[in-house]
């Protein structure tokens, strides 16, 4: 009883009741720390994207002018441009182990903007679930490769040659690092995801364009729609193609403004594209 009363007395000494009083604070800041990490690791990929939308403002800072100002091709501001907004979107990716023969010949010719890593000719497929149909998408085909890696996504963002919607080539490299070029193609294949149908028609979607109803396009307004004239804006002038693919996937496609005219191509040829990524059950 003696020991057990002395043991007691001992550990309310003003030295063991501090660190008792420093044990909630101790709780309190490993469990926000953990909740940082959490929201950190959770919210990365939107941090860096709020991170990069100020990049543009911090390199005409200092002394780089966009690359929609100036002329293009072996202008040595823009090559700079590039190489930093290349950086930027590696900054927070691995590279990978071992690169195809294609990318490290792309990557040598055009160092620092990522082949291999953003850009690549690597066909493997890539399996993805959109609006509750797999597809198989090589990974070449990809706006950015980085997507291959993904997982959980219910999208696919994909970047081919205006001419015959083949993904980039050794000889179409330029025209796809370019910023902007009519001789490039978006296509973005997505599920509704709740939204209605036809959900582009929306007048709130369409703000800043102007519906283009050419002769044979069987639409409703606001399936195309392009930039309107004189437009003041960094980014090409362009057209935007909405069409159903079914009843539970959309696709769109955006090309450059003066070749508006072959929407119908674009359309078809996007179509059977999109057949062809999808897996038949």
């Amino acid at each position: 009883m003696v020991l057990v009363i002395s043991i007691l007395a001992l550990d309310n000494t003003p030295m063991s009741l501090h660190r008792q009083s420093k044990l909630p604070w101790l709780f309190f800041t490993s469990a926000l720390l953990l909740l940082a990490s959490l929201i950190y690791f959770h919210y990365r990929q939107q941090v860096f994207e709020v991170l990069a939308a100020g990049t543009q403002w911090v390199l005409v800072t200092c002394g780089f002018e966009p690359e929609s100002e100036v002329e293009r091709g072996n202008n040595l501001q823009s090559d700079q441009l590039r190489k930093l907004y290349y950086a930027a979107r590696m900054f927070n990716s691995t590279p990978p182990r071992e690169i195809l023969a294609e990318d490290a010949r792309a990557e040598e010719k055009y160092p620092g903007v990522g082949f291999g890593l953003v850009h690549t000719f690597n066909t493997k497929p890539v399996s993805l679930v959109i609006g509750g149909w797999l597809f198989s998408i090589p990974c070449t085909y990809f706006s950015d490769a980085r997507d291959c890696q993904a997982s959980g996504d219910s999208l696919a963002r994909l970047k081919v040659n205006a001419d015959d919607l083949e993904p980039i080539s050794e000889a179409t490299i330029d025209a796809f690092l370019a910023v902007s070029s009519p001789s490039v193609v978006r296509i973005t294949i997505a599920g509704l995801d709740g939204r209605p149908l036809m959900w582009w028609q929306d007048a709130s979607v369409t703000e800043g364009y102007r519906s283009y109803m050419p002769d044979g396009f069987t639409g409703k307004a606001g399936g195309l729609i392009c930039t309107e004239a004189g437009q003041v804006s960094s980014m090409m002038a362009h057209c935007v193609l909405h069409f159903m693919h079914g009843s539970d996937i959309f696709v769109e496609i955006k090309f450059a403004k003066e070749n508006r005219n072959n929407w119908a191509v674009y359309r078809q040829k996007a179509e059977a594209l999109v057949a062809i990524f999808q897996v038949k059950r």
